[in-house]
């Protein structure tokens, strides 16, 4: 069994509409719904825009990525978007292959993401 991955608030400067979260392990099966229920309570009704930062992932399975797709859903029931920061080169690759690219904003870095969220999105 997979320990939880960890979901960490990022402290940076961003407006009070984003919300920045880094994930921390592996996530599949065992774990992605407590994902889900994390991001979920995290998220206050001001956040319109997530970013996630996936640079420390190590591993994302098929219920990994379907939990993703999900949180996208959520936010865009919100009126909002997910971003998604720094994927491993596996991951990148999975979500070039799949077309699923084109349903999130994905940057290379957090430093991308968090320019490509404030060229985007001002406060609703």
């Amino acid at each position: 069994m997979t320990a939880a991955v960890v979901l960490t608030p990022v402290s940076a400067p961003v407006a009070d509409h984003v919300l920045v979260v880094a994930l921390d392990g592996a996530l599949d099966y065992t774990n992605a719904e407590l994902l889900r229920r994390d991001v979920e309570a995290v998220l206050g009704a001001e956040h319109r825009e997530l970013v996630l930062d996936l640079s420390d992932l190590g591993f994302c399975d098929s219920t990994g990525i379907r939990i993703l797709l999900s949180i996208r859903k959520l936010m865009q029931e919100r009126d909002g978007a997910v971003t998604l920061a720094g994927p491993n080169a596996r991951l990148a690759r999975i979500f070039r292959l799949t077309g699923l690219i084109n349903a999130f904003t994905v940057a290379p870095s957090l430093a991308e993401a968090l320019d490509a969220v404030g060229a985007r999105s001002t406060p609703r």
